[in-house]
């Protein structure tokens, strides 16, 4: 289904029929069929929306610049146009970016949070490498399709035992629209939330693997010292793509997280 919110077509799909709802947020070229696998056991729960960001997937791409605060007001319109007050975000990754800019600039409306794989900021180093990656794409394109893909998404135990999973995923990343791409690239390196996020008190479940080579540990323990309502879990083994390395964890922690939150509610 698609929506349209400050004049752009958003394409979002919504299951489950009852509960509160949990929203999806891919990241850096992604699409919401990222999140496929977890959509059936959390909609025996929750209603799900999943939905794709400016840029990407089957959402509509005008040009950048873009920026995590364009992709939370993206969000917050796609809720007004369902008319949902207010909703358990989950970001995946660049999602996570727009997840913690949500809760920032509309507090009332983050039920909690889920941050996977993500951080709070991005220092000039990685900054830099950002621009040169979104440079590249921008003016050549994501270049021979029948070169080795890039392994550092995963693990990499699971990216050996598994070579055709990230082959699927670098095939999926060259289907995104170049400049589109390169916009969301700059966008999510450049930003430095870590000082704001001292002021939330939004419930918040932070999911790192400690084999991610994209995104360091060490960035999800920053967050966590800054949330004062979060919980840190620590994941061996698992990648940058946490989510689809261990499925059943990654749905697991949530509802459990989920719950833990209706149960403290409950006993009010």
């Amino acid at each position: 289904m698609d929506a349209s919110v400050d004049g752009i077509s958003l394409h979002y799909e919504l299951s489950g029929d009852t509960g509160p709802l949990v929203v999806l947020t891919h990241g850096l070229g992604g699409r919401l069929a990222f999140y496929e696998p977890h959509v059936q056991a959390l909609a025996r729960r929750y209603r799900v929306l999943r939905w794709d960001l400016r840029g990407a997937g089957s959402s509509a791409k005008p040009p950048g610049p873009y920026s995590p605060s364009l992709f939370a007001r993206d969000l917050a319109g796609l809720l007004d146009a369902l008319g949902e007050p207010s909703a358990h975000i989950v970001g995946h990754s660049g999602g996570g970016v727009v997840a913690q800019r949500f809760a920032l600039d509309h507090p009332e409306r983050a039920s909690s949070l889920v941050l996977v794989s993500t951080s709070s900021e991005v220092g000039p180093q990685a900054g830099a490498a950002w621009n040169r990656l979104a440079d590249t794409i921008e003016q050549r394109g994501f270049g021979p399709s029948d070169r080795d893909p890039d392994p550092r998404g995963f693990g990499p135990a699971f990216a050996t035992a598994h070579p055709e999973v990230v082959r699927a995923f670098a095939a999926q990343i060259r289907e995104n629209d170049p400049r589109a791409y390169a916009a969301t690239a700059r966008a999510f390196g450049s930003f430095d939330f870590t000082a704001e996020l001292a002021a939330l008190r939004t419930p918040t479940l932070i999911l790192q693997g400690l084999a991610d080579q994209l995104t360091p540990p060490g960035g999800s323990v920053i967050l966590s010292r800054r949330l004062s309502r979060s919980r840190l879990v620590m994941v061996p083994d698992a990648g940058h793509n946490l989510p689809i390395e261990m499925p059943a964890l990654f749905t697991t922690a949530i509802l459990a997280f989920l719950g833990g939150l209706e149960l403290a509610v409950a006993r009010r």
